[in-house]
């Protein structure tokens, strides 16, 4: 009886973690590569409606590249289409330079609404090509146990940034934020996400979201000054919820 009353707490007052999703099956996403002689990659990513039904959708191609100085750079192209039954689309294409002691790492997200449903992933240590699970295990942009895990998922999300801004106010605001969320050393495992949504009149809303929990929010203000400090106090919370994440995670090994 005690036993079974110490079960019932600990599924009352903690949280059970979320079956994983599953990803690519209403829409594949894939990155084509085509290397070239000059160690330039030309990148191509694509979706493909498996479903019956239209597919209205939102993109993200994002390059990530982490140096050997610590310098680290990333590069969105983002979209958005429609997809009809059995119709496969080119997304966009861009091309990288390989850096022989660089990280690059290649990510294709597709959302259907604010869901992600579909996700391919490339990473390049250097020239060579790496596969789903023997990946070296230098933390320049992800830690040891995210690489070896590989995420449960097949790609890599600590550390990652996206960006959905719609105004520069809201873009320069990603930017400020982005380059605190890597100075601090922040490493959730949690795709991050800036989101602007317009409201009343011409204001438009930042939310800043970790999966699929608001973080924090405010309306944007254009000037610098006010945007370099939300960076920060925004990363501060951040940081804050990942902490908050991690000990709950410990208390629920502990019973």
């Amino acid at each position: 009886m005690k036993y079974f009353l110490c079960i019932l707490t600990i599924t009352i007052f903690f949280p059970v973690p979320a079956i994983g999703q599953t990803y690519n099956k209403e829409v594949e996403a894939k990155i084509k590569l085509n290397v070239q002689e000059d160690k330039v990659v030309i990148i191509t990513g694509t979706a493909y409606n498996i479903t019956e039904t239209n597919k209205s959708l939102r993109y993200v191609l994002s390059v990530i590249k982490s140096g050997v100085n610590g310098n680290n750079t990333k590069n969105d192209q983002q979209g958005r289409l429609v997809l009809q039954p059995g119709e496969k689309k080119e997304l966009s294409t861009t091309t990288v330079n390989i850096i022989e002691d660089d990280r690059t790492i290649i990510l294709l997200l597709i959302y259907s609404e604010d869901q992600l449903i579909g996700k391919d992933r490339k990473v390049f240590d250097g020239l060579n090509e790496l596969g789903d699970v023997n990946v070296s295990s230098d933390n320049r942009l992800f830690d040891k146990e995210d690489v070896q895990n590989n995420n449960a998922d097949g790609v890599f999300s600590k550390g990652m940034v996206i960006e959905d801004t719609k105004t520069k106010p809201g873009n320069d605001f990603y930017r400020y934020f982005y380059s605190n969320y890597l100075a601090n050393g922040i490493g959730g495992d949690k795709i991050v996400k800036i989101k602007e949504d317009f409201a009343l009149a011409s204001t438009t809303r930042i939310s800043v979201i970790a999966e699929n929990d608001v973080v924090t929010q405010f309306y944007v203000n254009p000037r610098s000054d006010f945007l370099k400090e939300m960076a920060q106090k925004s990363v501060y919370a951040v940081n804050n919820y990942f902490l908050r994440l991690r000990k709950n995670k410990e208390q629920i090994k502990r019973y």
